[in-house]
C-alpha cells in the first residue's frame, strides 16, 4: 500500500512542476493591453503676454496675400465602447466692449474760426452698418490792418474759408457673401479771391476797399455725390471674385461752372496655381471716367479785363460769349498678375488707356505696370524695383482742390506719367524702420499754375501744363517705442529738367517750372501717455519755389521765387473718460506770414480749443 502511493505522488509533483513552467513562459510575453486613467476635466485658459507694439504698415511695396490651403481626409473609426453622457462645459468669456454710436465735436479759435462735427454710426452687427457724418470748419479773419491815411500794401481785408460736408453711408452683407455699399453726400467749399492789397486795389481800379462788394470776388464750389458698390467676400483660392463701383459727382460753382462726372471702376480676379506649386492671382481692372463740362457766366470775378471780350457780348441774354460745353472721357484696361517665385514677389501687367480727354478723337496709350521685390537676411532688407505709369484726368474738381483761386473755365488736361524707381526698406527691429527710395519720372502735361493776365488785380490763377523729367530721392525713418512714443522723419529732394526751351543768343534756355519746390521735409513726434493724454508735434520745411518771370533793369528775364516755408504745428488731447475729451490745436506756431500762392499771405498763427462728447 505504501509503495502504491509513490507513483501517485510522483505524478502529482510532475504536474505541478509543468504548471509552474507554463506560467513562467506566459509571464515572459508582453501584455497586449492599455491602461486608461480618467479624471474630472477642468478647462483652463492660460494668460498670454501682450505684444505692446502698435501695428504699422510702413512698406510701400505691394505684396501678395498668402493663402493657406489644406486637405482633410476623413477616416471611419468603429468603437464598441459606449461612453457615458457628460454635461456640457461652460466657459465664461470677457463681456463685449461697449460701443458708442455717436460723438459731437465743437471748437472755436482766433480769426473767428468755428469747428463743428457730428458722427453717428449703427452699433455692432454681423451683416450691416450705416450712419451719417457732418463737418463744418471755417475762418473769417482779416489779414493786415487798414490805415486811414494811406492805402496799405499789407492790408488784404477778410480772408475767409469755409468747408461743410454732410454724408450718409451704409453697408450690407448678403447671405451669398456679397457686400453692398452706398453713400450720398454734399459738400460746400467757400473762399474769396482775396489776393490783392489796398494799395493794389487803388492803383488798378482807383477805388477803396469799402466801395467794392465782397460778393464780387467770392467763389463757392458745391459738390453732390453718390457712390454705389458691390464686391464678393469669398477669398477662396480657386474662386472667381469681383468688385464694381459706380460714382456720380456733380460740381456746380459760382460764375456758371458745372461739371458732371461718371466714374465706373471694377475688377475681376481669380486665384490659381502655376506649375502645381506657385500660387498666383490674376486681375482685370477696368475704369471709365466721363466728364461733361459747361460754362455760361453772367459775370466774372472782380478785376476781369472785359476788353478781351469786346465783340463777344451776347446781347440776347446778357451773358458773355465765353460759354462753353464739352464732353471728355478716359478708358483704362489694366490686366496684371501677382505671384511669388523663389522668394520674389512679382507684380506684372500693363495699362492700356484710350484717351478721349485731351483731344476729341480716341487715342490709345500703353503704360508699364510691374513691381519686383525680394527680402534678404530674414526679412531684414527688402529691395523693390518698379516700372509703372498711368493717365489721369485733371478736372475742374481736381483743380479747385489743388488751388482754390483758379480762374473759372480753366483749361483741363489729362496728365500722364512714367515712373521708374527703386526702394530699399530696412526693418532693423520691431521699433525701427528705414525706407530709402529713388524715382526717375517722365511727366507729360504735369499740372502747375501762374497768375492769369486776364485779371488786372493779379489774384486769379490759370493752370500750366508742362512736359518734364523729374528725379526724386528721399527716405523716411520711423521709431516706435511700444504705444507711448512714435517718431517720424521723412524728406524728398527733387531735380527737374524742363522739355520746354526758348532760344536766347542762339542757345537753348529752359523755361522755369513754377510752384515746384526743390525739397520738402517733416519731423513728427506722437506721445500717448496711458491713453489719457495724447500729443503730437510736427515740424515742416518746404523749399523755395519759382512763381513768376519778370524783366529786370537790363531787359533780361529774372525768375522770382517764394522763400522757404517753415511750419510748426502742435495738438494735445486730454481724454477725461470714454465720453468726454478736450483738445487744443496750434497751427503755424512760428507765426510766419508765408506765401504758398503768389499774393496770398497766410494767417500768422491759428489756435483752436474745443471738446468731444459722446451722447449716451
Amino acid at each position: 500500500m505504501r509503495y502504491n502511493r509513490i507513483p501517485v505522488i510522483l505524478t502529482t509533483l510532475c504536474l505541478l512542476a509543468a504548471g509552474n513552467v507554463c506560467r513562467a513562459q506566459s509571464d515572459s510575453n508582453v501584455y497586449n493591453e492599455r491602461v486608461v486613467v480618467t479624471s474630472r476635466y477642468k478647462p483652463v485658459v492660460e494668460e498670454s503676454q501682450k505684444v505692446n507694439v502698435a501695428p504699422s504698415i510702413t512698406d510701400t511695396v505691394a505684396t501678395m496675400p498668402k493663402n493657406l490651403s489644406y486637405d482633410i481626409t476623413t477616416t471611419r473609426l468603429t468603437s464598441l465602447y459606449q461612453p457615458s453622457r457628460i454635461k456640457a462645459a461652460r466657459i465664461i468669456g470677457e463681456p463685449a466692449t461697449r460701443l458708442y454710436n455717436n460723438y459731437v465735436k465743437v471748437g472755436f479759435g482766433n480769426y473767428w474760426s468755428p469747428l463743428a462735427e457730428f458722427y453717428y454710426n449703427s452699433l455692432r452687427s454681423s451683416d450691416r452698418t450705416f450712419g451719417v457724418r457732418a463737418t463744418h470748419r471755417s475762418s473769417w479773419g482779416t489779414i493786415g490792418h487798414a490805415v486811414d491815411t494811406i492805402y496799405s500794401p499789407d492790408h488784404y481785408g477778410q480772408a475767409p474759408f469755409s468747408y461743410t460736408d454732410i454724408t450718409a453711408f451704409g453697408k450690407y452683407i448678403t447671405k451669398n457673401h456679397l457686400q453692398l455699399s452706398a453713400d450720398l453726400g454734399f459738400q460746400n467749399d467757400f473762399t474769396r479771391y482775396y489776393g490783392f492789397s489796398d494799395s493794389t486795389l487803388h492803383r488798378v481800379l482807383a477805388v477803396p476797399r469799402d466801395s467794392i462788394l465782397r460778393s464780387d470776388y467770392r467763389i463757392a464750389y458745391n459738390t453732390a455725390g453718390l457712390n454705389l458698390g458691390v464686391k464678393t467676400l469669398n477669398t477662396d483660392v480657386n474662386a472667381l471674385g469681383y468688385e464694381a463701383n459706380l460714382g456720380i459727382t456733380d460740381l456746380f460753382a459760382t460764375y456758371g461752372q458745372n461739371e458732371f462726372n461718371i466714374n465706373v471702376d471694377g475688377n475681376i480676379h481669380y486665384g490659381f496655381t502655376i506649375a502645381q506649386q506657385y500660387k498666383a492671382i490674376a486681375y482685370l481692372h477696368l475704369t471709365y471716367d466721363g466728364y461733361a463740362n459747361s460754362f455760361n457766366p453772367k459775370q466774372l470775378p472782380l478785376g476781369y479785363d472785359r476788353t478781351l471780350a469786346v465783340g463777344l457780348a451776347d446781347t440776347a441774354n446778357g451773358r458773355c460769349a465765353l460759354s462753353d460745353s464739352k464732353y471728355r472721357r478716359l478708358y483704362n484696361v489694366n490686366p496684371y498678375i501677382d505671384f511669388i517665385f523663389s522668394g520674389f514677389q512679382i507684380h506684372a501687367g500693363a495699362v492700356v488707356a484710350l484717351d478721349g480727354y485731351n483731344i476729341p478723337e480716341i487715342e490709345p496709350r500703353v503704360y508699364p505696370d510691374a513691381v519686383v521685390s525680394k527680402s534678404f537676411f530674414h526679412d531684414l532688407v527688402n529691395v523693390a524695383l518698379s516700372a509703372r505709369g498711368n493717365i489721369e484726368a485733371v478736372s475742374w474738381n481736381k483743380l479747385r482742390l489743388v488751388n482754390p483761386y483758379i480762374a473759372p473755365n480753366s483749361a483741363v488736361r489729362a496728365t500722364s506719367h512714367y515712373d521708374f524707381g527703386a526702394n530699399i526698406r530696412l526693418n532693423l527691429s520691431k521699433k525701427i524702420d528705414f525706407n530709402l527710395y529713388g524715382f526717375y519720372s517722365y511727366l507729360n502735361d504735369d499740372l502747375s499754375f501762374r497768375l492769369s493776365e486776364h485779371y488786372r488785380l493779379h489774384n486769379v490763377f490759370t493752370p500750366e501744363y508742362d512736359s518734364l523729367t523729374r528725379i526724386k530721392v528721399g527716405g523716411s525713418f520711423v521709431f516706435l517705442n511700444d504705444e507711448m512714443l512714435r517718431l517720424e522723419l521723412k524728406g524728398n529732394y527733387y531735380i527737374y529738367h524742363n522739355n520746354k526751351t526758348i532760344t536766347v543768343d542762339n542757345k537753348p534756355v529752359e523755361l522755369p517750372l513754377y510752384y515746384r519746390p526743390d525739397f520738402d521735409a517733416a519731423l513728427a513726434a506722437t506721445v500717448n501717455y496711458n491713453n489719457k493724454v495724447i500729443g503730437r508735434a510736427e515740424f515742416q520745411v518746404l523749399g523755395t519755389m519759382p512763381y513768376a518771370t519778370v524783366k529786370d533793369q537790363t531787359g533780361a528775364d529774372s525768375t522770382l521765387t517764394l522763400p522757404m516755408r517753415l511750419g510748426l504745428n502742435l495738438e494735445v488731447e486730454y481724454r477725461h473718460n470714454k465720453a468726454l475729451s478736450f483738445f487744443l490745436k496750434f497751427d503755424n506756431l512760428l507765426f510766419q506770414r508765408y506765401f504758398y500762392w503768389q499774393n496770398y499771405p497766410s494767417y500768422r498763427g491759428l489756435c483752436l480749443v474745443g471738446l468731444t462728447y459722446t451722447i449716451h
